[in-house]
């Protein structure tokens, strides 16, 4: 084995590693503030449970496809396991959602019946999600890849909302206002939502498979393949992605006139290198000849 591809399985089992510990912060603590939400009263500590367990499969999740994503393509999955994390996040999101409606329900009802907050308890709860999240946070932020990246400014979400938390359990410990604590999961449940859309969009995107680029983007990759092929024309351009993070292309050209093998090559190269330079990491070039309808068209 090179020093270049230990080097490069060295960096994955890094950033599997990184995952698993974020991962296993995160499930502990989520048990903590189930703990710290019967102890304290507080639905805030209870919403933020209900997220950290969609967290908490989402890291499981990514830990795990760190490996799988790796596999080759084989007999049955000819495109390989990438889109098995789009699989993930649309189980993690409905989670996440009925989860949400639970807790909106149950902060309507606290906020029109008002229960006694452990003030002191919730700003020490506060305390520890910080310290908790922040680790997580600074943990995943070493990595490179753009799983660990996502995680981060999730985990980093997550601390914002712990210090969202922390100023109400401050108020509480000197003004007796319980409303403010089911306020506040309110809150934090439609923040919740507004992620799911987000992600549901995303997700839907992927499987009805849109194209990464928006149209603008689309005409200015195919003027320039246009350009490229002086032999002809583009018949096809598609793009699409198999997770979301990713692009792949495949581009059909018509040549009107038969040409060497080595301008075949040429041209191949040239769209490629346009593609790549779009960020486009793997793409199907195809060509066929069509001099007939050259002729006709010069007749």
């Amino acid at each position: 084995m090179s020093k270049k591809e230990q080097r490069g399985r060295k960096i994955v089992k890094n950033s599997e590693n990184r995952i698993l510990i974020a991962f296993l912060l995160n499930l502990i603590f989520t048990f903590v503030e189930l703990w710290g939400s019967m102890l304290t009263g507080s639905i805030t500590i209870l919403s933020d449970a209900i997220h950290d367990f969609g967290d908490c499969f989402a890291l499981g999740m990514a830990w795990r496809l760190e490996k799988v994503s790796k596999r080759p393509p084989n007999d049955v999955y000819h495109f390989g396991y990438r889109r098995f994390s789009v699989v993930a996040g649309l189980v993690n999101n409905f989670i996440l959602l009925m989860g949400g409606v639970v807790l909106i329900v149950t902060s309507l009802q606290r906020f029109f019946n008002p229960r006694s907050i452990d003030g002191k308890g919730m700003l020490l709860f506060a305390v520890v999600g910080i310290i908790m999240n922040g680790a997580a946070m600074l943990l995943t932020s070493k990595g490179k890849n753009v799983n660990e990246k996502a995680i981060s400014m999730h985990m980093l979400e997550d601390v914002l909302t712990w210090v969202a938390v922390l100023m109400v359990g401050i108020i509480l410990c000197f003004y007796p206002l319980p409303v403010l604590d089911s306020l506040l999961s309110i809150g934090m449940t439609m923040v919740i939502f507004i992620g799911v859309a987000k992600n549901l969009k995303r997700i839907v995107d992927i499987i009805t498979v849109r194209s990464p680029f928006e149209e603008n983007e689309y005409h200015v990759i195919r003027n320039r393949m246009d350009g490229l092929n002086r032999f002809g024309k583009v018949e096809t351009l598609r793009f699409y992605s198999m997770d979301g993070e990713d692009r792949w292309g495949e581009v059909g050209l018509v040549l009107y006139e038969e040409i060497p093998a080595e301008d075949v090559m040429v041209l191949f190269s040239e769209v490629r290198m346009c593609c790549e330079s779009f960020g486009v990491t793997q793409v199907l070039i195809q060509f066929r000849y069509e001099v007939e309808s050259f002729t006709e068209s010069c007749d």
